[in-house]
């Protein structure tokens, strides 16, 4: 995806903080909620109280507003996750990738509306490049965990024989599906997800 695309304009960084942080919420609440082709900029204009030229005067248009968010999101995630592991800990590669899971709960939990964002861009399959936002969120996966598999493979901690990039995708897989179970009851298959011990 091109920066110029995904970026705000310049006006929009130029707002306080404050209103910054109220425009964006109001967005993603918006996006989350409804997806992107049934999200309604009047209607996120009409709860803000600002004039639907006012978001064009921040956003070149409603994709770029959606491309956005979802660059936002992806920051979150890489800073909840960059948190958890660095190659030296690597001791225990399962108590790494524990972490993970872990770190991916309380993503949830403190992130709940950029997370119910992230999954309408998942199910919904009408969306601005969405195989492109997707194939990000894998990117990232690999760019996250290969490292620490190849250093778990040297160690002998994971067979060798198995494709480092099929441990990933088992991994991201896992905890992707984990992960929406724990955000959305009906995805869960009756486990309870929700509101377990994470011990």
């Amino acid at each position: 995806m091109k920066n110029k695309i995904i970026q705000a304009k310049n006006t929009f960084w130029n707002l306080p903080d404050d209103k910054r942080r109220r425009i964006e919420e109001a967005l993603v609440l918006e996006f989350a909620s409804q997806g992107y082709r049934k999200a309604s900029l009047n209607r996120v204009v009409k709860e803000l109280g600002i004039a639907k030229g006012s978001l064009y005067q921040y956003f070149a248009n409603k994709e770029g507003i959606f491309l956005f968010i979802f660059a936002r999101f992806t920051r979150l995630v890489k800073e909840t996750a960059g948190k958890q592991a660095e190659l030296s800990e690597v001791g225990d590669f399962w108590k790494i990738v524990r972490r993970v899971f872990l770190a991916g709960l309380a993503f949830v939990d403190k992130y709940p509306i950029y997370y119910q964002f992230y999954l309408q861009a998942l199910f919904e399959h009408d969306v601005p490049r969405r195989e492109d936002i997707i194939r990000q969120v894998r990117l990232f996966s690999w760019e996250y965990f290969g490292p620490l598999v190849e250093e778990g493979q040297r160690r002998g901690l994971i067979r060798s024989e198995i494709s480092g990039r099929m441990v990933v995708f088992m991994i991201d897989a896992a905890m992707d599906r984990f992960l929406q179970g724990y955000a959305r009851t009906y995805l869960d298959d009756g486990l309870g997800l929700t509101g377990k011990s994470r011990t």
